[in-house]
């Protein structure tokens, strides 16, 4: 993982279990989407290990189901948010007159379509023809969209059935579709030490196209009134979300044991453990202003779909145009 502190610098102390005294700093209270979500596996490593404390941020978790989370923060209920995407949290929002600010990336775009193993499905034109399921109102159907849209898929033959991101899991396993479109950790569920499915590229799809290495996803938003009163904030909570990441990537072992307590064992520590060694969770905290051109191809692709209009400004992402 590539950390940038380019433009912004705070302390931070990585891969060490810290003895702080019990003073705190900054209060926080930042809403996450419960587990599987991507936004909660960092939260349990933040506090195990004392990150929060040793940027000066007492930070409370508030865990929300999903449709709560993007209503609260759409309404400015809450100012911020640690489980929001670029594309529906940050640039749809600004579409539609609220004025929010992705302050870093922590996740990249992962995402792919898990079909059975004997179903002569390998790449994603195999798919016309055949029944989908997938969770039509996230960022990540959208960006398969996209994928699909490039690679000459008309969707349209394709029999989409919409479900719950819980439901995927469900449905594929009980054989009632062909392949369903999902990210991690569902990928890891599904085809972890089962030779009856497997994946396909999508990933290597969008990079082909777009060209960029980094796929900007899922990382911590504000509203932009938030980002002006807690200028002082973003670099310590930045340092503190680096150091999460870092320790994971460098103590998988340990840190699977610590999410997996905090999922209650839903997702099991030798998924865990295989998941933070692929890669494939495509965790990578970094300021999105320093790679623009990677924002740009996504909101480009956003647009090919009709899920964005315009093209966003620059100042939607922090250390952008106008937020310096």
């Amino acid at each position: 993982m590539k950390l940038s502190y380019s433009r912004f610098f705070a302390p931070v102390i990585i891969g060490l279990t810290l003895t702080v005294p019990p003073s705190l700093g900054a209060e926080l209270t930042i809403p996450v989407f419960p587990f599987p979500g991507l936004g909660a596996f960092l939260p349990p490593i933040i506090d195990a290990k004392g990150f929060g404390r040793a940027n000066d941020l007492d930070i409370t978790w508030k865990t929300e189901p999903e449709r709560v989370y993007r209503t609260n923060f759409a309404a400015g209920t809450n100012k911020i948010g640690g489980s929001a995407t670029l594309l529906a949290d940050v640039a749809k929002l600004n579409e539609l007159g609220v004025e929010t600010v992705f302050l870093f990336n922590i996740f990249d775009f992962w995402g792919t379509v898990v079909v059975a193993a004997d179903s002569g499905i390998s790449k994603l034109g195999d798919l016309q023809g055949s029944k989908l399921a997938a969770s039509l109102p996230t960022t990540n159907y959208a960006l398969f969209r996209y994928a699909a849209k490039m690679d000459g898929i008309d969707l349209s033959e394709v029999e989409i059935q919409a479900s719950p991101v819980l439901g995927l899991i469900p449905i594929m396993l009980a054989g009632r579709v062909d392949g369903v479109q999902v990210w991690e950790p569902a990928h890891s569920q599904l085809v972890y030490g089962n030779d009856n499915f497997r994946a396909l590229d999508v990933v290597g799809v969008i990079a082909r196209h777009t060209g960029q290495s980094k796929i900007p996803y899922v990382g911590i938003a504000a509203h932009k009134s938030w980002v002006e009163d807690n200028g002082d904030l973003i670099p310590k909570l930045f340092a503190t979300y680096a150091a999460a990441a870092a320790f994971i990537n460098d103590n998988p072992e340990e840190a699977a044991e610590i999410i997996s307590e905090a999922s209650d064992g839903n997702l099991t520590q030798d998924v865990l453990v295989d998941l933070i060694r692929s890669g494939r969770m495509g965790m990578d905290v970094y300021w999105v202003s320093d790679v623009l051109s990677a924002a740009k191809a996504t909101f480009e692709a956003a647009m090919s779909i009709e899920y964005l209009n315009q093209m966003p400004a620059d100042s939607i992402v922090y250390g952008g145009e106008g937020l310096r």
